[in-house]
């Protein structure tokens, strides 16, 4: 059993009747409590042991006062979101120009206030400059208290404090001071404190002025023995203590065991994984049922973090009128929203959204997505979208409103979800169901301070206090306990490891308030003030530390933030821990691979396509591109559709801007149809039918990103116009020409698929010469059509289904780099575009009659693989080793084995 470091049954023995012990936090009284009545007999009545923490104790003289009717104990004590309303109240009239982060300057002058008040620096806040002055002169510093942002901001939060009869936290321990002095309160015969590393001296006065007596008592000294693992990072830190607090359980399972981690609070969740995957391996098994884990942490979860907490909130989110595709994602797909039954509902909507690529979903068009979706699905009365809709006119209808009223609002707003889902919650889940009850109520009360909220105020707020409300489910005590450094003060243990204890996180770095003036601060030692407090602090706690347990190993990691550093300077040069170099599962692993060898069977065919199939093949020549670079990943991409989708940008992304560009040009074209139109205009009427074609264009795309402004239109318009132009003056250039086709459909047939194909553009040079154009914004290469396995089928596909074609070009159409790139058999050359005979050295097609010819066969060949499945991993060159479809062709796990 966990035993507090000093002997609290002998206080107990010597505590005169009426006496008190104090101790800093409930985690150790409880061990006081726990301590005494183990030494109590079976079955006997007892009376609880005289201990409190120090908390607890004044709440319950706080209690006192109000059951006698003391006059000033009949205010209301503001919890940190009500303070954090009116501090927010005060700097809007304290302050002239709005601040972006209002939020962090209202908590910096919350936690000022407090200090001062904590310091006995301050007693009334309606005398805050008289106050103030005489501080300010004795430190020589050259200003007024009324020049001090602090004292204004005081000044105005003590209005709103009278104006609500309310007070702060540290008001009311004040308040209990003077009742003691005043003789309202008696104080007890004796008080004993023990575990405080650091108490302010409003704590100091009430202790004193609370108990005719008071006596400190020291911790117990032992003799400990100390080692040393040094480590590569934080992870391996972890690894090590986890794996040496399951050798001393195994060796001793009654033995109490301490982790002790520096900044627990940050990395909670890193521990856990580790320490889980260590000693309870079986847990992170999905089909485990869920269990109380073997170790107790002293730190919570947020219960904004736990999946019942983040679940409503992210449900809740559904009364705003615009998400992101991380935020959607975890919306549509969260288990605490209703049932299984619309599963495929909600993953086809996602995979429909996705294809639209916006930057963010608003609430219209997931409505009208929905509908859609469940209409191709074909489903009877889906839930979705009428919850959906539902959604939408709640928030519409709900104005502004109290916080109580808001409170009701969410609740009701869960149940038509029907959150938390159809099934059973597990204990865990029912815990933080009730905690999630509780904030709420705790939100409620936010009434009297926050006047009318909007939506998004209301929400912001119960997100702040569910974030700030830790989750810690009721567990069985254990022989592993994971502490913070200050939750560990005051505890002894059998085994302890201290983890992060490295130069340059102990003693921690000075971060002192920056509304107080540093010189008051450093006088006073102010929590977290200097360098010389933080020093007298750590020192304080280390030596604690190591008089915790006989047996101790501190570790740190070798390299903080890129730069060398040793263990800290506090503790002395000991002698190097054990050094575990495997765990369980690694002893696991090695047994799988040390067992019989598995047959392998290759299997580089898939089903071939059923008539029904190579009717109509989505995908066009994209599918013969595919195959030629990779034909198991062309099964998977088109017929698996293991498609990828582009991440949202700010802007246009690099496929809307190249769709843009055809669409001008496709406009301009249409207007002027051959060369000579061209020649005729003048500049006037050139850019003005530029411009027609841009607007035109634009147009369309306004509508799918009409959160960009006007500004970013512009600037595309004159981008637009820019390249035309460019794009204009190689077309200038050319022979005589007409424009015989733009952005034309033709379903095509090769080698028993059916595509639908769309011709960028295509020409007429003569009375039986063609050319066939495709127009790039990259950088295309000729050379890829001259491939075995053509790796640019486009174009050659379109020319197969064109008698006349005698060409084929890119149109590079490149701001600075506009261009032709092509080759064929033309009568009147164009700049660009070269003779069959000349697309590369000795090259085997020297008529255009023979490159159409191997263009057939190649493609048929493709075409028939795709048909047939084939499907092998093979990557025509490495850059077409797309990594998103690793998961599914297993290339590394490939590699590995062949290595």
């Amino acid at each position: 059993m966990l035993k507090p470091a000093f002997p609290a049954l002998e206080i107990f023995a010597q505590l005169p009747p009426g006496g008190l012990l104090l101790t800093p936090n409930n985690r150790l009284r409880n061990r006081c409590q726990q301590v005494f009545a183990a030494q109590q007999s079976p079955g006997a009545c007892w009376v609880p042991p005289p201990v409190e923490s120090l908390r607890s104790w004044l709440d319950k003289l706080w209690f006192q006062l109000q059951q006698r009717n003391w006059q000033p104990a009949l205010q209301q004590v503001l919890n940190r979101e009500q303070r954090q309303l009116l501090w927010q109240r005060a700097l809007d009239e304290s302050l002239e120009r709005q601040l972006l982060n209002s939020q962090q300057l209202c908590r910096d002058a919350d936690s000022a206030l407090a200090q001062l008040l904590q310091w006995q620096l301050i007693s009334d806040l309606s005398q805050i400059d008289e106050t103030l002055t005489p501080l300010l002169e004795q430190f020589a510093l050259s200003m007024r208290s009324d020049e001090l942002p602090l004292c204004a901001m005081i000044k105005a939060f003590a209005t709103e404090l009278q104006a609500h009869s309310a007070i702060t936290p540290d008001q009311r321990d004040q308040l209990i001071l003077r009742a003691f002095q005043e003789g309202t309160l008696e104080p007890v015969a004796q008080i004993d404190t023990a575990g405080f590393a650091q108490i302010s001296p409003l704590a100091n006065a009430l202790i004193h002025a609370g108990a005719a007596a008071v006596n400190e008592r020291p911790g117990l000294t032992q003799q400990s023995e100390l080692s040393v693992a040094a480590c590569a990072d934080l992870d391996e830190e972890l690894y090590q203590a986890a794996l040496w607090a399951g050798q001393k359980l195994a060796e001793n399972p009654g033995h109490s065991v301490g982790i002790v981690v520096n900044n627990l609070g940050q990395c909670r969740a890193q521990v856990e994984a580790v320490f889980s995957r260590v000693l309870e391996p079986q847990y992170l098994d999905p089909q485990q049922p869920r269990y109380t884990l073997p170790f107790n942490f002293s730190a919570g979860t947020p219960l904004a973090q736990t999946p019942v907490g983040s679940a409503a909130l992210q449900l809740l989110s559904l009364l705003q009128d615009e998400w992101d595709y991380p935020q959607l994602q975890n919306i549509l797909f969260s288990p605490f929203w209703g049932d299984d039954s619309e599963t495929w509902l909600r993953s086809a909507l996602f995979r429909r959204l996705q294809k639209l690529e916006l930057r963010r979903i608003d609430g219209a068009t997931l409505r009208y997505w929905a509908e859609r979706t469940a209409e191709v699905l074909h489903l009877e009365s889906p839930q979705l979208p009428r919850q959906l809709e539902q959604m939408a006119e709640r928030a519409r209808r709900w104005q502004r409103a109290p916080a109580e009223i808001w409170a009701a609002r969410f609740s009701e707003t869960l149940s038509a979800l029907n959150w938390p889902g159809s099934r059973n919650p597990d204990s865990q889940e029912y815990q933080q169901l009730m905690q999630w009850e509780s904030i709420l109520e705790e939100f409620a009360a936010l009434s009297a301070c926050g006047g009318n909220l909007t939506l998004t105020q209301a929400l912001q707020l119960l997100r702040q206090i569910a974030s700030r409300t830790p989750f810690q489910a009721e567990t069985r005590d254990g022989p592993l306990q994971i502490l913070g450094v200050l939750e560990a003060g005051g505890l002894a243990f059998d085994h302890l490891r201290l983890v992060g204890f490295g130069q340059q996180q102990w003693p921690p770095t000075p971060a002192p308030n920056p509304l107080l003036p540093i010189q008051w601060q450093k006088h006073w030692k102010m929590p977290r003030a200097s360098a010389e407090r933080e020093l007298e602090l750590a020192r304080e706690l280390t030596a604690d530390l190591q008089n915790a347990s006989g047996d101790i190993v501190v570790s740190y990691t070798c390299e903080e933030d890129g730069v060398q550093q040793g263990l800290s300077s506090l503790f002395e040069s000991p002698q190097q821990a054990q050094h575990f170099a495997e765990g369980a599962l690694h002893h696991h692993y090695s047994q799988l691979a040390q067992a019989c060898q598995l047959e392998k069977v290759e299997d580089r065919k898939l089903p071939p396509l059923t008539p029904a199939e190579c009717e109509r093949v989505r995908g066009g020549a994209s599918v013969l591109k595919a195959q030629a670079l990779s034909p198991l990943n062309a099964q998977l991409r088109f017929r698996l559709g293991a498609s990828s989708f582009t991440q949202p940008d700010i802007g246009l992304g690099p496929a809307e801007r190249g769709n843009v560009v055809h669409q001008v040009l496709a406009e301009f074209w249409q207007q002027c149809g051959t060369l000579a139109q061209l020649q005729a205009m003048v500049d006037e009427q050139r850019q003005a039918q530029i411009e027609r074609a841009v607007e035109r264009s634009l147009g369309s795309v306004r509508k799918k990103y009409n959160h960009l402004p006007i500004g970013f239109w512009a600037m595309e318009k004159q981008r637009l116009e820019r390249l035309l132009q460019q794009w204009l003056s190689v077309e200038l250039d050319r022979p005589n020409f007409s424009v015989e086709k733009v952005e034309w459909e033709q379903a095509v047939e090769i080698g028993g698929l059916h595509f639908n194909l769309r011709l960028d553009r295509l020409d007429q040079l003569s009375s039986d010469e063609q050319l066939v154009i495709d127009y790039k914004t990259g950088v295309p290469s000729i050379r890829d059509w001259l491939t075995q396995r053509i790796r640019e089928p486009q174009l050659p596909l379109y020319a197969l289904f064109q008698p006349d074609a005698h060409a084929i070009a890119f149109g590079q159409v490149r701001n600075g780099d506009c261009k032709w790139n092509g080759c064929g058999d033309l009568e009147h050359p164009i700049t660009g575009i070269k003779a069959v005979g000349d697309t590369e050295k000795e090259s085997p097609y020297g008529t255009w009659s023979n490159l159409v010819e191997h263009w057939r066969y190649s493609l048929e060949s493709l075409a028939t693989e795709y048909r047939s499945g084939v499907a092998t991993l093979a990557f025509d060159r490495p850059t077409d080793n797309n990594s998103e479809l690793w998961p599914l062709n297993r290339w590394p796990e490939r590699e590995q084995i062949t290595e």
